[in-house]
């Protein structure tokens, strides 16, 4: 299994995990998923350019992508001694792996590869928002409680 930086070549794969992660986690799917591959395949355009803040990497197994990672780094206000792409602050999401390759060291794999990318940007800090279930796998990675959160629209 190859844990490796995400291509505009995989997104199509990238859309694929998107769609199986949402609709596991009960997502109801108000759309096809062609539609949404559709609409995938725009957002990759951008996400995938050299100067984008998104940033993601894939478990490759011999081709197929069987889990996913995605970090966004963040923007702050001004500060007065820094400039603005100092110390921005990174969010991760969109964490998944197949059922079939979960509790193989793959999710973990993901994330430390964000996180040392994270590291290597010296942000100043990641946020997440796990669900009940991903909850201790983010503490054993040294995550804390979690920022507070207000679900306006959510899903």
């Amino acid at each position: 299994m190859l844990i490796r930086p995400a291509t505009d070549e995989d997104t199509d794969e990238l859309a694929r995990l998107r769609w199986e992660f949402r609709i596991e986690s009960g997502t109801p799917a108000t759309r096809t998923y062609e539609t949404f591959v559709e609409e995938f395949r725009a957002f990759a355009r951008d996400a995938f350019d050299d100067t984008a803040a998104w940033r993601a990497w894939v478990a490759d197994d011999d081709g197929r992508l069987v889990g996913c990672a995605w970090l966004r780094l963040i923007e702050r206000v001004p500060h007065p001694n820094k400039t603005l792409d100092e110390r921005p602050i990174a969010y991760v999401t969109n964490m998944f792996v197949e059922a079939s390759h979960r509790n193989a060291g793959l999710g973990r794999a993901l994330l430390d590869s964000a996180l040392d990318f994270a590291r290597e940007r010296e942000v100043d800090g990641v946020v997440l928002w796990p669900s009940d279930r991903s909850r201790p796998f983010y503490e054993r990675a040294g995550f804390g409680p979690g920022p507070l959160w207000i679900d306006v629209a959510g899903d």
